[in-house]
Order: structure tokens, then sequence, then C-alpha cells
């Protein structure tokens, strides 16, 4: 058949344990985690899909087989749009900072048109901070060549990424997983502060250096690297997207960055809390 791309729609269920690394590189993967459900939201990876299988029948030669299975909740409305940013996104400068509001859920998204990162199997995304696939993690020869001690696996589990500790036992590898299912009902919010702490405690042991997977990059573990930067770092969540994004085509799902954007108001809050009595003591 000569297929050169592939569609999973139904991407990390229990019926498809597919991915990039079991078609290898020669297949152009994209995988949706959809399930065939009457109240399962398909329409928001219509645009999504229809760019991925747009694009494989405009490259010379190549054919594309649609599978049924599903991708990560990114409408790829972005791949359309100018790669600038325009005076009307969200901003965060330091100079701005004790103003800052956290945008609302849709002036966030439109962040993710403008694309600046890369598509790799892995990226550094911030010092020490890798942020990559289900390829990568599967990879020993990848891991060993960044020098990687931990390993934070947001896809945890049999019916996903199923590495484990045991997996990187010859590669002294400190191992965290999280259970996370890519879809915009899952509450990863709770596991924000313990993810964000396991990257901490990677970057304060010497020589550390943390690679941060879920089966495509883009979701899951983005947002835990985002929740990381929020928390230990002090950034806004606008700050936090746009460092990612620099380094690393992202898109959390909507439910996620909902959850992040709550996340962003306590911690603004808070910030403010502090600066006023900052201010009082003055």
């Amino acid at each position: 058949m000569g297929v050169t791309h592939v569609l999973n729609a139904a991407h990390g269920t229990a019926y498809s344990h597919g991915g990039q690394d079991f078609y290898g590189a020669t297949i152009d993967y994209y995988g949706v985690p959809a399930h065939d459900l009457p109240s399962f939201d398909i329409s928001q990876f219509f645009f999504s899909a229809a760019q991925f299988i747009h694009n494989a029948l405009n490259t010379p030669g190549d054919s594309f087989f649609t599978k049924l299975r599903k991708m990560p909740e990114c409408v790829r409305e972005r791949s359309t749009m100018p790669h600038t940013r325009d005076s009307s996104s969200p901003t965060s400068s330091a100079g701005s900072r004790a103003a800052y509001e956290t945008p609302a859920l849709s002036d966030l998204q439109r962040l993710f048109w403008f694309r600046g990162g890369s598509d790799n199997h892995v990226d550094q995304v911030w010092p020490n901070i890798y942020l990559g696939d289900a390829w990568a993690a599967r990879s020993k020869t990848t891991l060993q060549s960044l020098n990687i001690t931990h390993i934070l696996n947001a896809a945890d589990g049999p019916y996903s990424i199923n590495t484990g500790a045991k997996y990187y036992k010859d590669l002294q590898i400190e191992y965290y997983g999280v259970e996370a299912f890519d879809d915009p009902s899952f509450d990863l919010s709770i596991f924000f502060y313990d993810a964000a702490n396991f990257i901490g405690k990677a970057l304060n042991t010497s020589g550390g250096k943390v690679f941060v997977h879920c089966a495509m990059g883009v979701s899951r573990s983005a947002s835990l690297v985002l929740a990381f930067l929020m928390i230990h770092e002090n950034m806004t969540l606008v700050d936090a997207l746009k460092t990612v994004s620099a380094h690393r085509d992202i898109c959390p799902n909507s439910g996620f960055l909902s959850q992040l954007r709550d996340l962003d108001i306590k911690l603004n809050e808070e910030r403010k809390g502090t600066r006023e009595c900052a201010t009082k003591e003055l």
C-alpha cells in the first residue's frame, strides 16, 4: 500500500496499543484518544485531523491510512495561522506582573495558533527539562545520549505507556508514573504539585535531567511541565505557555488548560496577597 501516514482514532485506549514507536521512523503517526461513546465530543478533533490528512495528501508520493483511533485534543487551526505573534496575544511581562489577570480560556487557546517550537520525539523546553513522546520514552539509547536521570511518565498504566521503573532498571533512572488519560473530563490537577515537586527534586540533584512524557508529548506531559513552571518558577500561565511553546509545539486539552487556568488564578491571588503584606510593612 505504500502507506506513509497513520491517523489512529483510538489512540491510547484499551483497544489500541500502537503508536509512533510501533510504526517506526518511516511512518508519520497522529493519535487521537477518542472513545466510541455517544457522549464523547469528537468534534474537538475535526480540524486537527483534517489538517493532518490534508498535510499527508499534499506530501509528494505519500499515501494515507486512517485507523479507528484518536489524536491529541489540539485543534490545529494554528497550522494555518501566521508564525508571528500579534499585539492582541495575552502577555505577562515583568512590568505588567502586578496588574496581571488570568486570561479567558479562549484567549489562552489562541496562544497555540502561533507555532514556534518543534514536533520532535523529544525537546528541551527548560534547562534540564525534556518533553517528549512514547517513542523517546522507550528509546534507551536516546535517554542515555541525553544523560536523563529522572523520568515522569504522565501516561502510566497498563493501557497506556506501560514502561514503569523496571523498564529502566539498567539505566539508574528515578521513575515517577502518573496514570492520567488525555480526556478533558480527567482531573489532572490532583497531580500538579506532586509532579512539580518530582521535577524540582530532579533539577536539584547533581547532574539531574528529567524527561517528562506521555504518548505524544503535547497534552498530559506538557500540562505537568507547565504546572511545574508556575509552582516552582513563579511563572504565570501565559509565561509558562510561551516558554514551553517556544521549544515544542504543545496543546493541553481544554480540560487540562482550564485546570491550569484555575491554578494560575490561585497562584496569582497568593502573589497579590504577598505583595499587599510587603506594602503594609513598608
